[in-house]
């Protein structure tokens, strides 16, 4: 006679309030010549960085995610009803961040300088958990606590007992612990001092399956 077993799947959800900022800011530098081109990206960035380390930050502390340069082109329609592409110039994009602990006035300080920086910059904010461990750990026993609790109803209505754990799977996946963007206009950013964000708490599922013997 085989063993008789009982899988049950338990979902643990945690939440904590976030403890670090990231502002994510992108750049882009148009013009008709290649050299020029790099050359505007430069100095945007160059003029970025200083609005940036003004609130304590040194240059490496601001890191590049993405860089590069393209060509652009314009679909020109004439009267006789031909059309062409027409080339428009060169086009440098660049996606920056940088991250710090959580302080309201700190982000609303850094948003009026982004929103006055001559390279005009676009940008949006993200809160985040730094430091993950303690959450994880927190949705883990929550998961094998659902589970445990969901075995035992189940084998307390058939009149059985549960036995011992027989094996546990576990996803090791990444979890995101992130709160959604807030993309503020250049009009409030402009008096972002005086902005008291206050994010909701981040919150995250996980799920871990549990095999038991039942008696």
């Amino acid at each position: 006679m085989s063993e008789r077993v009982i899988t049950v799947k338990g979902v643990g959800s945690a939440s904590a309030p976030p403890d670090w900022i990231k502002i994510y800011m992108s750049l882009k530098s148009k013009n008709l010549n290649y050299e020029k081109t790099l050359n505007l990206a430069a100095k945007h960035l160059e003029e970025l960085r200083k609005s940036v380390q003004e609130h304590g930050f040194d240059k490496k502390d601001i890191k590049t995610t993405n860089f590069d340069i393209n060509t652009s082109y314009e679909r020109v329609e004439y009267t006789n009803g031909s059309d062409e592409r027409v080339f428009k110039g060169y086009v440098c994009s660049q996606e920056l961040y940088v991250g710090f602990k959580s302080d309201s006035k700190k982000l609303g300080n850094i948003l009026a300088s982004l929103s006055e920086c001559k390279s005009k910059p676009e940008f949006s904010i993200k809160y985040e958990l730094k430091d993950k461990k303690s959450l994880k750990e927190e949705l883990l026993k929550n998961a094998v606590a659902d589970a445990t609790e969901k075995a035992k109803v189940i084998v307390d209505a058939t009149g059985l007992q549960l036995g011992e754990i027989i094996k546990i799977d576990y996803n090791w996946s990444e979890l995101r612990f992130i709160r959604e963007d807030f993309s503020l206009m250049e009009s409030v950013c402009e008096s972002s001092e005086m902005l008291d964000i206050e994010p909701d708490d981040i919150e995250a599922n996980d799920t871990v399956s549990i095999i038991w013997k039942i008696k």
